[in-house]
């Protein structure tokens, strides 16, 4: 059976016109500071740093279960039920590292089911922006309404609110590959289920366009002699090319399945997240701090992910000191700087280290 994967992906940010990365860097910093962040379902605590020109953090997501099931075979061979509580000073708790480099807003972070997830991030990383912009538009009002009068007030909001345009984002950092390039990461291919999205009514546009959308479902079965990627590439690749070729008719192609490394993937042609290595959980969870959550910046996960960002300054850009964003000085700055490259282990492994084990069926959905 295989276990839960810590996935590393990349990501990207953006700030509106004028927000300077000192100005966000603090503010994250400050807003996360010995408080809980409600992100939606969840009760968060983000910790963060500067650590050899990266920016380092980790997010705490927690739950209020109180109890957790497991399952073990008694001497009958019958599968018992055991529920394992919590104490009732103890919190379930996941932990996702990130990594970034101030000049370039690019980074990595680890994510698996139940820890932050890329909607949690974008609200907490938003939120430092939202209040960075907010006061940045409240001192531009402030000086550009000296010595007016009263009526000028909204022309004067309107203008700063132009000064400060657009707006934040955070986003996984995307790959260019074809479909070609996209089945040399998948060993076998059982089935493939193609989905067409067909009559949608003219709705209201607030309306959500599932609620809208009539699917039909077919699924083609190969024989075994064309299960294998490389016997298949030709009939998949004429499949796909007729489907997309019908005139007045819109695809997106997505391949959904797994890859050699057992985790299940998806693709959109042109269109895929970039994956830089996987955790072990149970092995994850040993390389996460030993005693306190405080002391993330010094444990074997995080030096394992800072050292992609380092190494891979094409995407990442250059480390560069922190005197070239301007960083203010904060508290964190005078704390010991951590020995990250002698905590750093093998435990981060990419695909090739999982090539043997079982993977499910690739699909294959298209959407009108």
């Amino acid at each position: 059976m295989v276990g839960t994967k810590v996935r590393v992906s990349g990501f990207e940010m953006q700030f509106s016109e004028g927000i300077e990365m000192n100005d966000f860097y603090q503010e994250l910093e400050s807003i996360s500071k010995n408080k809980d962040i409600n992100v939606g379902q969840y009760s968060t605590r983000v910790f963060t740093r500067i650590v050899d020109g990266l920016a380092v953090g980790l997010i705490l997501t927690f739950r209020d279960d109180r109890k957790k099931l497991a399952t073990e075979k008694d001497g009958n061979g019958q599968l018992k039920v055991n529920r394992i509580e919590l104490k009732e000073d103890q919190t379930s708790t996941e932990a996702s590292l990130f990594c970034f480099n101030p000049i370039s807003k690019c980074g990595v972070f680890t994510h698996y089911s139940g820890s932050a997830s890329v909607s949690v991030y974008t609200s907490i990383f938003g939120q430092a922006h939202k209040n960075v912009k907010d006061r940045m538009i409240e001192q531009k009002v402030d000086e550009y309404s000296r010595g007016r009068s009263r009526g000028d007030i909204r022309r004067i909001k309107s203008r700063a609110q132009r000064e400060v345009g657009g707006s934040f984002s955070f986003k996984y950092i995307y790959q260019e590959k074809d479909l070609d390039q996209i089945l040399e990461n998948v060993k076998t291919l059982s089935e493939v289920e193609v989905i067409t999205e067909l009559g949608v009514p003219n709705e209201p546009l607030f309306r959500h366009i599932g609620s809208m959308a009539k699917k039909t479902t077919q699924t083609v079965t190969f024989l075994d002699q064309f299960k294998m990627i490389d016997n298949l590439k030709g009939h998949l690749s004429n499949f796909i090319h007729d489907a997309l070729g019908q005139k007045d008719k819109k695809y997106a192609l997505r391949l959904i399945g797994a890859s050699f490394s057992g985790q299940r993937v998806q693709y959109w042609i042109g269109d895929n997240i970039e994956e830089y290595g996987h955790f072990d959980y149970e092995q994850y969870i040993d390389d996460l701090p030993e005693e306190v959550w405080d002391k993330y910046y010094e444990c074997t996960a995080l030096a394992n992910i800072t050292q992609i960002v380092v190494n891979s300054s094409e995407t990442f850009g250059k480390i560069k000191s922190v005197y070239k964003w301007d960083k203010y000085k904060s508290v964190s700055d005078s704390l010991p700087k951590p020995d990250l490259e002698s905590a750093k282990t093998d435990s981060l492994k990419s695909n090739d280290d999982f090539k043997d084990d079982k993977l499910p069926p690739l699909q294959i959905e298209m959407c009108l």
